[in-house]
């Protein structure tokens, strides 16, 4: 779902080849009246707020109370201060972040100078107790200095990641209706993604997860960059070009288990979006794995 922009998607980078390097990770209790400042302005931040009430101090204020998260970009200033009743409890994530490469090896490393995500995000009563847990699982784990024990909290934060990229819809201020179409827009992504070889149409789609044509081509192309159809073509193709690199099955047999009706659609399929045939791909990697 996420690749870069020029490859046709929303984001700017690709989130399946985001790698972290864990700084810093602390449990933040502070003291009514609290006040400090963003002295690590070099790396990525994240902020829950499990509890209390405070402000951000950016280009502006910011109240923040429990319940939120705060991401802060490489060299954005900043300070904090806590309210003199209700202090801030938080959770502090300190990391670097970079998109490496693989293209049948390794390629090029490129720092992400900002991730595609707000400031400042409130969740549902249901969400926060999840990132809550989250993020205090996150403190518990990191272990600095030790073999491995930034592995845990890493896959973790990743898990982060990949949850504040999807598009849920049930962050605090949508309506329960809102909710049930974003779940149902996100079912439906996983329906193409598990069901490459099947065929289904739109109406067909739009029918079996309860929500309207209009709704699912005008939201899926939103969030996915992509029709629901060209998005199903786009897995169903990469999942072709790894049968074809890395087993012996024949083009043929392929083209069933991709769920193409017969070989010659599969083969013309593939050329228009790969721009070769099958038997011409799977010769080129041949020869590049020589």
């Amino acid at each position: 779902m996420y690749t870069a922009a020029k490859k046709g998607m929303v984001n700017m980078y690709d989130i399946n080849r985001l790698h972290l390097h864990i700084r810093w990770v602390l449990d933040k209790r502070t003291a009514p009246g609290w006040r400090d400042k963003r002295n690590n302005t070099g790396e990525h931040t994240f902020y829950w707020i499990h509890e209390g009430k405070g402000t951000f101090y950016t280009d502006q204020g910011h109240p923040v109370q429990g319940g939120m998260l705060a991401y802060m970009r490489p060299g954005l200033q900043m300070d904090m201060c806590s309210d003199e009743q209700y202090p801030l409890q938080m959770t502090m994530i300190l990391f670097d972040c970079a998109e490496v490469g693989y293209d049948e090896g390794w390629t090029a490393v490129a720092p992400v100078t900002q991730l595609e995500l707000p400031f400042l995000r409130a969740f549902s009563p249901d969400q926060s107790k999840e990132l809550g847990l989250l993020f205090r699982d996150m403190y518990r784990s990191w272990v600095p200095g030790v073999q491995g024990g930034a592995l845990l909290t890493q896959a973790k934060l990743l898990t982060l990641l990949h949850k504040l990229h999807v598009p849920s819809g049930t962050e605090t201020g949508a309506g329960a209706e809102s909710a049930g179409l974003a779940l149902a827009l996100e079912r439906v992504k996983q329906y193409l993604e598990t069901s490459y070889d099947s065929d289904f149409t739109i109406h067909e789609l739009a029918e079996q997860f309860g929500i309207s044509v209009s709704y699912l081509r005008k939201r899926f192309r939103q969030a996915v960059g992509m029709s629901p159809k060209h998005y199903h073509s786009h897995i169903r193709n990469e999942h072709a070009r790894h049968y074809l690199m890395y087993s012996s099955l024949t083009i043929k047999e392929i083209a069933k288990v991709c769920g193409y009706l017969e070989e010659y659609h599969f083969s013309k399929s593939f050329k228009r979006m790969n721009g070769v045939s099958p038997s011409g791909f799977r010769l080129q990697y041949m020869k590049y794995k020589d």
